[in-house]
């Protein structure tokens, strides 16, 4: 039958409205040729029909139509490799008495110059055998091709329409100007082009002729949103039958939608099957803009390492884990230099989890996760075996849920006795080797003993997603405002420490004259003077803060960070910003959290009036929560610290290879993997500079471009990303909306900043930008609102914002496109909403 005419079968078997049709084989026609003679379109022309013959394949339609569509259907057509797109000649309405000529014409043209040309050029071989297609004419009012993944852009997830007023013949040929349509989760897009011809039935001499379109229809839409719709879910399901992305010609007449022809669309690279959607929402707070070579091989083995450590810890089947170790080996990807959580893996190993359908919801609020994945493949095992380990890992989590407390002390002490002595190290005093076995040493303390973190984190999405399911469901116009009241006033969390502690030195400076003239000079200076001596107890009090809180900086997770225990200065920066903005003091004064926790806990009391039984489930799990988060926050801390041993440990190596000549700079070492600067270290031959100076050119590159935070690939990663660097933003008027995270309305102007370097003091204003780490903690003081484009309930910004009472927005798409500096914005900060005013 010929690539074209099978899939014609195939979607009439399958229910879709396909024009009636009957096909003369390939076999028939061949047998009509004289053997002696030449394959080629003379010889063909010769050929004889008879019209008994023709007459005989016209019983194969149930009614006989006007016109026929005569169309090309050979043996390697409509392939996924080579379409023959416009290669082979196709008649349209062409009249019974026409048949005849019309299928010597389209048989000929399988062995024209032209074909013959792109075989060669595609590296075909010429086929023996051609079929020939024999199609009821659809009259057609609207015509079009509808491609099921968007093959500019190779996007799977959105659908491209093309339509005309007419047949198609002059879309496909790419004479006539069509609309486009986008259709996506997002909606319709719609690009509607001046259409002033179209092709329609030549009634003079038969066939097909350019015409006019009449002038009401020229720039008014070819296709309705149900049209769009219908179409849509056609090729959709057409796809979802053939399991690859699909090229569809289509047809509408008196509203009534034909399938023409469906192939593969040709060099796509997509395969459907190996679907990842990378997500950075939450993740990049901690490792924000473009991360070195050398801290993504350092967090993808530790992430690795610790997610296991925490499987076995739940009691999840060690067979299944051992299956399934790739689930593990795969939680991270490098975009393009930009750190990405690969969401089918953390999915995949939730479900190894039990009750995986209700966590998996958790873990997205947690991680502020815009949009569901389904996770297509599950694990299965027998009932039995299901039980069984149901019943462990429920056991394991009671069991840790209950030790979790014990845990954290220990760990925390353990932690704080390795840092210390890593602390008293002189990392520059030892060799490569031994920079490397401490590195060993230290990651296994990261990766073995870190189970309370781990734990802590799974028991905080946990109790915090029922705490807010239950607010939810007393109070479900207020629900968001309510569980973030309820949960601000934490005194023991940590995340607001290091400012009120440099805000607290600031105050002590700003309040002695002596110490604020000091405080003038450039931040080295003051920094070399303090070291020999000058104003020691000022010193003791910025020593002590470094030796605690010195790894607390913007980036501070990313090991090429400079951190302020190894350049001071930068802190003395901080120090005199808030010394020279002394609004910022306010903050340490600040206890709007205390009214409104209070407050809601009255709400909440009301709420619960008269139900002794909901009252205990609803306090016990909202103590729960409160414990968790913060505990959470303060553990997450304790990685910093202990990511800046790793940092010097390897800043020690930089310089090692400095000094050996192996590299030019000492941090050129953060444009190598871990694995790559231990294989110098065994053997000192590796070639490393020229490995580093090609990724230091990438990623040059890389730090002027954007990426969206949520980006689906299909065994085509390098290709999509190519296609996603700076993609165009749609910027919507109106209102925008996102997560209210700490309540209180705000009409004030905004500032638009993508680094807390940019500027000293907000003076008041709301602070707008794309996402938040802790380092961005210093300007905090000075905001009267904050603005975020990532970011979710349980972000960095969203609970140090809760506990300093300042109003709070996260998870607000593209803010940072659709706002400038100086907008003036009105933001509630209890209910999400945000008005441009001016």
């Amino acid at each position: 039958m010929g690539g074209k005419a099978k899939n014609l079968q195939i979607l009439r078997e399958q229910g879709f409205n396909v024009p009636d049709f009957v096909v003369i084989s390939g076999e028939y026609l061949s047998a009509k040729l004289d053997k002696n003679k030449a394959l080629n379109e003379e010889n063909i022309m010769d050929v004889m029909f008879s019209v008994k013959e023709i007459a005989g394949f016209l019983q194969g339609f149930k009614k006989l139509p006007k016109y026929f569509a005569v169309r090309s259907s050979g043996a390697d057509e409509d392939g996924s490799d080579n379409s023959f797109a416009g290669q082979f000649k196709t008649r349209l309405f062409v009249r019974e008495m026409h048949l005849i000529p019309a299928i010597k014409e389209v048989w000929a043209s399988a062995y024209s110059d032209q074909v013959k040309k792109y075989r060669a050029m595609n590296g075909i071989a010429e086929e023996a055998s051609f079929a020939i297609v024999i199609q009821a004419m659809v009259e057609a009012e609207i015509s079009g091709v509808a491609f099921s993944a968007n093959p500019v852009t190779k996007d799977p997830e959105e659908q491209l329409i093309s339509a005309v007023w007419g047949l198609g013949e002059g879309l496909v040929s790419g004479e006539l100007d069509a609309d486009n349509y986008y259709v996506s989760k997002d909606g319709i897009k719609k690009e509607i082009s001046h259409k002033s011809h179209q092709y329609a039935e030549d009634p003079v001499n038969g066939g097909v002729y350019k015409a006019k379109v009449h002038e009401v229809k020229r720039d008014f839409s070819c296709l309705g949103d149900d049209q769009i719709m219908l179409l849509s879910e056609q090729i959709k399901a057409i796809q979802q039958h053939y399991g690859v992305p699909q090229d569809i010609e289509f047809a509408f007449k008196n509203e009534e939608l034909f399938i023409l022809q469906s192939r593969p669309i040709t060099n796509l690279n997509i395969d459907l099957h190996k679907k990842i959607v990378w997500d950075n929402s939450n993740i990049i707070e901690s490792y924000p803009g473009v991360s070195s070579p050398l801290t993504f091989s350092f967090i993808l083995e530790m992430y690795e390492k610790v997610y296991i450590q925490f499987a076995e810890l739940m009691g999840v089947d060690p067979q299944l884990m051992k299956n399934n170790i790739h689930v593990y080996e795969q939680m991270l990807g490098h975009l393009r230099g930009r750190v990405y959580y690969n969401l089918k893996s953390w999915y995949q190993a939730l479900a190894m989890l039990p009750g995986y359908t209700i966590n998996a919801s958790f873990m997205e609020t947690m991680m502020g996760v815009k949009e569901s994945f389904t996770l297509e493949d599950r694990y299965v095992s027998s009932k039995g075996k299901a039980r069984y380990r149901l019943i462990v890992s429920v056991w394991r989590m009671i069991k840790s849920f209950f030790g979790l407390k014990k845990q954290r002390i220990q760990f925390l002490a353990l932690l704080e006795k390795t840092i210390a002595e890593h602390k008293a190290m002189d990392f520059e005093a030892k060799s490569k080797k031994e920079l490397k076995q401490l590195y060993f040493d230290f990651e296994r303390l990261l990766t073995q003993e870190w189970k309370a973190p781990l734990v802590n984190d799974f028991f905080a999405m946990i109790f915090f997603g029922v705490f807010k399911k239950q607010i939810e469901a007393l109070a479900p116009e207020q629900a968001d405002q309510l569980t973030n009241q309820l949960l601000i006033g934490s005194q023991d969390i940590v995340s607001i420490e290091p400012m009120k502690q440099s805000l607290g030195i600031a105050k002590n400076i700003y309040d002695n004259p002596n110490l604020r003239s000091f405080f003038d000079q450039a931040p080295q200076q003051i920094w070399d003077q303090l070291k020999e001596g000058a104003h020691p107890e000022i010193f003791k009090q910025i020593e002590a803060y470094l030796y605690k809180y010195g790894e607390r900086c913007l980036a501070e997770l990313k090991l090429e960070t400079i951190s302020y225990n190894q350049d001071p200065a930068k802190f003395i920066s901080i120090l005199q910003s808030y010394i020279q903005h002394p609004n910022a003091f306010d903050a340490l004064e600040r206890s709007e959290e205390n009214d409104l926790r209070t407050s809601a806990e009255t709400t909440l009391d009301q709420l619960l009036k008269g139900s002794w039984w909901k009252k205990t489930k609803v306090n016990f799990f909202m103590r729960q929560a409160r414990d968790l988060v913060s505990n959470r926050e303060n553990l997450r801390f304790e990685r910093t610290r202990g990511f800046g041993i790793v940092r010097e440990i390897f800043s020690a190596l930089g310089k090692h290879l400095a000094k050996d000549g192996a590299l030019s700079h000492d941090r050129d070492i953060f444009y190598l993997t871990k694995e790559e600067i231990f294989e110098y270290v065994d053997d000192n031959s590796k070639e490393v500079q020229t490995i580093a100076n090609q990724r230091k050119e990438e990623y040059t590159a890389y730090e002027a471009e954007t990426l969206p935070e949520r980006i689906s690939t299909y065994g085509n990663i390098e290709e999509v990303l190519a296609a996603k660097v700076n993609e165009g933003i749609d910027i919507e008027a109106g209102d925008l909306s996102g997560i209210a995270c700490c309540p209180g309305i705000v009409e004030k102007e905004v500032v638009v900043i993508h680094s807390p370097d940019e500027i000293d003091d907000l003076g008041g204003r709301i602070m707008v930008t794309s996402s938040t780490d802790p380092g961005w903690v210093s300007l905090f003081p000075t905001a009267s609102g904050i603005l975020v484009e990532r970011g979710s309930l349980l972000s960095h910004s969203a609970i140090v914002a809760r506990e300093l009472g300042i109003p709070c927005i996260v998870s607000i798409n593209h803010i940072t496109h659709k706002l400038k500096t100086g907008d003036v914005v009105r933001m509630d900060g209890g209910t999400g909403q945000i008005s441009l005013i001016s």
